[in-house]
C-alpha cells in the first residue's frame, strides 16, 4: 500500500496504518503542543488572527537545535558580530529588561542569584548584583559593593570609583561605576543570608528586600529574550495580480546571526488583507513583558521567560508608518530627525547642509504630543489646519488618521447644526443685536464646546474596549487618548523607541536605493552597442571569492530597468572594473567608486575596532553624498534614501553590523506565505494561513527533537528515527530552511572523484612545479591525489584557481596567492584533516601603492611558488584582471545553449597577460578580513572635499537659481494641463446636454457652504478635496 505521506515512507510506524490514523495523531499532537492562533479585533474594527511570538518562542527553549544557541546575557567583547555585543543591549536596556537571575547550573543549580538584592562573595564581602554579562565566554556579575556607613548608621552602596552612590558627583554613568567579577565568585544569595540572620537597612531603597521576581518564579529560572518583528505589505498571489496582505514575522534576536539568516528561524505571526501594520503591532505588544512558561531542554526543567522588542527592520515606507511619520513624500520625511522643510528652505545654505547629517532627533514623547494636537485640532472640523500640522512636523499616524477623519466630519455636522443652519442653530445666534466681535466670540465659544464634546467622545472609543476597563482604573479615572486605541502603540511600548530602533536596512535603502540610482543614470543613455560592450566585459569578471552563483550580464543590460537586489549587489562589486569613459562620464564613475567602497564596509559581518570602523564609514558616506551633490545637487533633497545614510552610523553603533538587521531572509520567507495563501480557503485567510503555518511549526518542532508536554503531564520527544530524519534528509532540510554550518571544518579537504584524482608520486603530482629543493617536502613513499577543494580558516571553500591569503613558513607573515594544486596522500578517505594535505600557491606581491583610477591595491606576479599546509590558508578573496594593462581584447566564440555549443557567435573577453591583477576592495565577502591583512595606508579613506560646508554652500547657491525656475516652469505646465482638462470636461458636459452654470446666486453659495461644512466666518476653512482646492488657488 502506498504510504499516505512522503514522511511516513521514511519514519515507518506500526501505530499509523491509515490516513485517518495519521489525522488522529496530528490532532492529538496539536492538542498537546497547545499553540493556537488567537483572534483579535483592532481599534478600527478589523478582525485577524495571530500566532503569538511568545508561544512560538517557548518552543525554542524545548528545541535542542535552538536552545544551545540562545544567548541570555549581554556580552562584553572587542569584536562585535551580534546584537547583544552592541551598545543598545549593553548600555541602553534597563537592567529590569534583561535576564534577572543567574545560577551555577552544574554545581549548585538550586541557588538562584537575582539582581537588586544583597548577595555574598566567596571573600565574605556583601554586594548587590545589577546585571549578568558574558566576558570571554564566561558569565560575570556586575555589582555595587555594600559597606557600613558610619554617618547614616545604615548600609550604603559604593561604586568602582570608591564613591558613595547617594549624592555622588561623579560624571560617570551608573553602569560605569559597577564592579565586575566572575559570577562563580558568588557564595550565598539573599534568601540564604536572610535565613542566616542578616538584616540590611540601606540609605537607598535598593537591595532592602528580595527581588519581587522571586515570587513570580517560585523556584524556576527566569530569562528574557529579545525579538525583531518585521512587517510589510505582501501579495498573496504568485501571479502578477496583486493581492494585498499585511504580514508580520519575527525572529529571536537572542540567537546568532548565522542562525537567523536561515528561514528555519523565521516565525510567522499574522497576516490580514484588512488590518494595517499598526493594528497588528497592537496585538503583538500584549506579549511584551508577560511571563510565559516553557521547558528548557538544556537545564531539563520548567522555566519562565519574557520577550521585549529590540529593533524593527523593514523597508522605509513601513518604518515611517511604524514611527508615525509622513513618509518619503512629505517635506519632513525623516523618521530619525526633524530635518526638512519647504523646498525653498532646503535650498538655503543652512537647509541644504542639514540634509547631509543627522538633525534634531525625534522622540516618542514629541510625536505623541503632536498626534494629540492633531486630534484636538480635528475636533474643530478644519482639515486644512490638521494638514498644516502634519506638514509642519512630518507626523502622521495611521491609527489617529482614522479618528481624525471621523472627528472632522462630526465637527462639521455639529457646527452646521449649531451655527450655520438657521432652523437649528443656538438661540443666542438668532439675536439680531449680537453683531461683530461679540457674535464671532459666541461662535468661537460654541466651537470650543463642540471640541470638548468630541474629545470626550473619542476618548470613549472604541466603546467595547472602553467598557472593559474597571471603574477604578486610570483609563476611567483620568481619561485620555490611549496608545493602540487612538494612536500608534509602538510609541509607548516598553523597551522600544521606534524612531531610533527602526534601523536603516541595506536591501531597500542601499541596493534598491543608491545603487539603483547610479545604475539608472549610467545606463539610461546606452545604445545597443554600448550595452553589448558592457555585457561582454562584465561577463568576463572573475567570480571566485564573491559568493555570486552566476552572473547573467546580458540579462542585466537587457532588463536594466527591472533589476532586483541580487543584480545590484553584483554590479556594486564588479561594474567599476568595466566602465570606461565611453560608458560612464567621470562624475558618475566617481560615484561608482564611492558606492563600492561604502558597500564593502556596510556588509562587514563583524567589527573589531568600532571607533576606526565608524570613522571610515563616516568618511565613505560623506564622500558618496558629496559626489552625488556635485553630479546632481537636487538629488539629496528629493531622495530620502540618500539623506538617511548618515543615520546608519548610529544604527551600527547601537545594533552591530548592518547585516544583522537586513531583511533579505524575511523577503525570502514571503514565498512560503504565498504558497499558503494560494492554497488557503480564501474565506478567512488570516485564520487559515495562521493555522497552516502553525502546523508547520509543530512538525518542525517534532522532527527537530523538540520536547512537549503530553496528556499525562510528562515532557516527551519523538523517537530517535524521527529525530535523525531532519539531520539525514537533505530535502527536508532544504524545505525547512535549515543548514548545519558545523559540517564545514576549517583545514579539511575533499578529494576529487576517483576518475579525476590522477594519483602519482610526489614529483609527478607537482609536475612542472617540481624542484630538487621540494623533494623533501612530500612523502616519497606515498602516491598523491588531487583534491576538489579545501576549507580555509574562515570556512571558505577554496578550489584550484582561487585567490587566498595564506601564512608563510614562519607562521607570522601573510602572502597573497592563487592556488595551483591541492594534494593529499592517496587514500580512500573522502574528507581528510589538514595535517596531511599540501597546497601549492602561486605568490603575488601586493604593491605599496594603489591604482589611481580604481583606488585599489595592485597584485603583481612574483614568479615564486610556495608549499603550505591547509591550516595555513586564511581566507578567500576576489581579484580582477587588469585588462587595460594586459591589453585584453574581445573575441568571437561559439555561444553555449542548453550546455551545448551552438553555431551562434558572441563576444567574450580574452585575457592576455596574467601577471597583474587588482584586489577587489568592493567585494563584500571577507571585506573585513582583507582590510585586516593589508597595510593601513592601502585601506585608509580620505575625504574628497575637506571643507564640506563650503562645497555645500556653493551647490546651494546654484540650487537657489535653478530651483525656483524649475518650480515656476512646473507650475505653469500644471496650469496649462488643468485648463486643458477643464475645457475637455466642459465640452463633454455640453455634448451630454448638461447646463453649465456660469454665474451663481450668493444665497445659493451660502446654502451650499453650510451643507459642506465650509463657513464664511474666517475661523474655519475645511475642505473636502485637497486637490480641487489647490487647483483653484493656483488658477486664481
Amino acid at each position: 500500500m502506498m504510504c499516505p505521506t512522503p514522511h511516513l515512507c521514511v519514519c515507518v510506524s506500526s501505530c499509523i496504518s491509515s490516513f485517518s490514523a495519521l489525522r488522529r495523531l496530528q490532532a492529538r499532537l496539536t492538542k498537546e503542543i497547545n499553540v493556537e492562533p488567537e483572534h483579535h479585533t483592532s481599534s478600527l474594527g478589523n478582525h485577524f488572527y495571530m500566532n503569538h511570538p511568545i508561544d512560538l518562542l517557548a518552543l525554542d527553549w524545548a528545541n535542542p537545535l535552538v536552545r544551545d544557541h540562545i544567548q541570555v546575557y549581554p556580552e562584553i567583547c572587542d569584536t562585535i558580530s551580534e546584537p547583544w555585543q552592541a551598545d543598545k543591549w549593553l548600555k541602553e536596556i534597563p537592567f529590569d529588561e534583561l535576564s534577572p537571575m543567574w545560577a551555577d547550573w552544574k554545581v549548585t543549580p538550586h541557588r538562584h542569584f537575582y539582581i537588586k538584592e544583597v548577595a555574598q562573595l566567596a571573600n565574605n564581602e556583601f554586594v548587590i548584583p545589577m546585571r549578568w554579562v558574558m566576558v570571554k565566554k564566561v558569565e560575570h556579575v556586575e555589582f555595587y559593593r555594600v559597606k557600613w556607613n558610619e554617618e547614616t548608621g545604615k548600609y550604603s552602596l559604593f561604586g568602582s570609583d570608591s564613591t558613595h552612590l547617594e549624592g555622588s558627583t561623579s560624571t560617570k554613568s551608573s553602569r560605569d561605576l559597577l564592579y565586575r567579577l566572575p559570577a562563580s565568585e558568588l557564595k550565598y544569595n539573599f534568601l540564604e543570608l536572610e535565613k542566616g540572620g542578616y538584616k540590611f537597612e540601606f540609605s537607598e531603597c535598593l537591595g532592602t528586600s528580595a527581588n519581587p521576581s522571586r515570587q513570580i518564579a517560585k523556584g524556576r529560572p527566569l530569562f528574557v529574550l529579545r525579538i525583531m518583528p518585521w512587517c510589510d505589505d505582501v501579495s498573496g498571489n504568485r501571479s502578477k495580480q496583486y493581492n494585498a496582505h499585511v504580514n508580520m514575522y519575527t525572529t529571536n534576536a537572542s540567537l546568532p546571526h548565522r542562525k537567523l539568516s536561515q528561514e528555519y528561524f523565521v516565525r510567522f505571526c499574522s497576516t490580514s488583507p484588512h488590518a494595517s501594520a499598526l493594528e497588528q503591532f497592537e496585538a503583538l505588544s500584549k506579549d511584551f513583558g508577560k511571563w510565559k512558561e516553557a521547558y528548557d531542554c538544556k537545564l531539563e526543567q520548567d522555566i519562565l521567560f519574557q520577550i521585549y522588542p529590540h529593533a524593527g527592520p523593514a523597508d522605509n515606507p513601513q518604518q515611517a508608518e511604524s514611527c508615525s511619520c509622513g513618509g518619503l513624500g512629505s517635506s519632513h520625511n525623516c523618521r530619525y530627525d526633524e530635518n526638512g522643510g519647504t523646498k525653498a528652505f532646503k535650498e538655503t545654505n543652512e537647509g541644504y547642509h542639514a540634509m547631509f547629517s543627522p538633525g534634531v532627533p525625534r522622540t516618542p514623547e514629541k510625536t505623541i504630543a503632536r498626534i494629540k494636537e492633531q486630534i484636538h485640532t480635528a475636533c474643530l472640523g478644519v482639515k486644512d489646519h490638521v494638514d498644516a500640522l502634519q506638514t509642519a512636523t512630518g507626523v502622521k499616524d495611521k491609527i489617529a488618521c482614522h479618528w481624525i477623519d471621523k472627528l472632522i466630519e462630526m465637527a462639521r455636522e455639529r457646527q452646521n447644526t449649531r451655527i450655520s443652519n438657521v432652523a437649528t442653530r443656538d438661540a443666542t445666534l438668532n439675536n439680531k443685536n449680537l453683531k461683530g466681535p461679540a457674535r464671532e466670540a459666541m461662535k468661537k465659544k460654541i466651537k470650543e464646546e463642540i471640541q470638548e464634546e468630541l474629545l470626550k467622545w473619542v476618548i470613549m472609543q472604541p466603546p467595547d474596549r472602553y467598557e472593559q476597563y474597571p471603574e477604578n482604573s486610570d483609563e476611567k479615572r483620568n481619561p485620555s487618548l490611549r496608545p493602540g486605541d487612538h494612536f500608534n502603540v509602538l510609541l509607548r511600548v516598553r523597551g522600544l523607541d521606534p524612531h531610533k530602533d527602526s534601523p536603516c536596512e541595506l536591501l531597500h535603502t542601499y541596493l534598491l536605493g543608491e545603487d539603483k540610482y547610479v545604475w539608472h543614470d549610467t545606463s539610461k543613455k546606452w545604445d545597443k552597442k554600448k550595452e553589448e560592450l558592457f555585457a561582454v566585459c562584465l561577463q568576463g569578471s572573475s567570480l571566485e571569492g564573491l559568493t555570486i552563483d552566476s552572473l547573467r550580464a546580458r540579462y542585466c543590460v537587457q532588463y536594466k530597468n527591472s533589476l532586483i537586489g541580487k543584480h545590484f549587489k553584483s554590479l556594486q562589486q564588479l561594474a567599476v572594473f568595466h566602465l570606461n569613459d565611453s560608458l560612464c562620464p567621470p562624475h558618475l564613475f566617481e560615484i561608482w567608486k564611492a558606492s563600492g567602497e561604502l558597500g564593502a564596509l556596510l556588509w562587514f559581518p563583524e567589527i573589531k575596532n568600532m571607533d576606526q570602523y565608524l570613522a571610515d564609514l563616516e568618511i565613505c558616506i560623506a564622500n558618496l553624498l558629496d559626489l552625488w551633490a556635485v553630479y546632481d545637487p537636487n538629488r539629496i533633497i528629493v531622495k530620502f534614501k540618500l539623506h538617511v545614510l548618515p543615520h546608519i552610523i548610529d544604527d551600527i553603533r547601537r545594533f552591530g553590523p548592518a547585516v544583522l538587521f537586513s531583511t533579505e531572509v524575511f523577503e525570502c520567507w514571503n514565498a512560503i506565505f504565498r504558497l499558503c495563501s494560494v492554497l488557503s480557503n480564501h474565506l478567512s485567510p488570516s485564520h487559515d494561513i495562521a493555522d497552516t503555518l502553525l502546523d508547520m511549526e509543530r512538525f518542525k518542532h517534532i522532527v527537530s527533537g523538540g520536547w512537549w508536554k503530553t496528556e499525562d503531564n510528562d515532557w516527551t520527544q519523538a523517537g530517535k528515527h524521527v529525530r535523525n530524519y531532519l539531520k539525514e534528509e537533505v530535502q527536508l532540510q532544504r524545505r525547512l530552511g535549515w543548514t548545519d554550518i558545523s559540517t564545514m571544518v576549517p583545514g579539511t579537504v575533499k578529494l576529487e572523484s576517483s576518475k579525476k584524482r590522477r594519483p602519482g608520486s610526489w614529483k609527478e603530482s607537482l609536475g612542472q612545479h617540481w624542484t630538487a629543493e621540494r623533494d623533501g617536502c612530500g612523502d616519497q613513499s606515498q602516491t598523491w591525489a588531487r583534491c576538489r577543494y579545501l576549507v580555509s580558516m574562515s570556512q571558505d571553500v577554496c578550489k584550484v584557481g582561487s585567490w587566498v591569503f595564506s601564512k608563510r613558513e614562519n607562521g607570522t607573515d601573510v602572502a597573497a596567492g592563487r592556488i595551483l594544486l591541492i594534494l593529499l596522500p592517496n587514500t580512500t578517505t573522502i574528507i581528510s584533516l589538514s595535517t596531511a594535505a599540501t597546497i601549492l600557491l602561486e605568490i603575488f606581491n601586493v604593491e605599496g601603492r594603489k591604482n589611481e583610477r580604481l583606488n585599489m591595491p595592485i597584485l603583481s606576479a612574483s614568479g615564486e611558488t610556495l608549499l603550505v599546509a591547509a591550516k595555513d590558508i586564511l581566507f578567500l578573496f576576489n581579484a580582477q584582471h587588469d585588462c587595460k594593462h594586459g591589453k585584453c581584447r574581445i573575441v568571437e566564440k561559439p555561444a553555449l545553449q542548453e550546455r551545448e555549443t551552438t553555431t551562434r557567435m558572441q563576444g567574450t573577453i580574452e585575457h592576455l597577460d596574467n601577471t597583474r591583477y587588482f584586489i577587489n576592495m568592493h567585494a563584500l565577502h571577507n571585506a573585513h578580513l582583507i582590510r585586516e591583512v593589508l597595510p593601513r595606508d592601502l585601506t585608509k579613506h580620505q575625504l574628497r572635499f575637506p571643507n564640506r560646508r563650503a562645497k555645500h554652500d556653493e551647490l546651494a547657491a546654484g540650487l537657489r537659481v535653478t530651483g525656483p525656475a524649475a518650480r515656476k516652469a512646473a507650475a505653469e505646465q500644471s496650469t496649462r494641463t488643468r485648463n486643458r482638462n477643464k475645457q475637455k470636461n466642459l465640452q463633454a458636459q455640453a455634448r451630454a446636454g448638461l447646463a453649465v452654470i456660469t454665474e451663481e446666486d450668493p444665497e445659493e453659495l451660502n446654502e451650499e457652504s453650510m451643507l459642506t461644512g465650509v463657513q464664511d466666518d474666517g475661523l474655519s476653512g475645511g475642505r473636502e478635496d485637497d486637490e480641487d482646492t489647490s487647483m483653484e488657488g493656483m488658477d486664481a
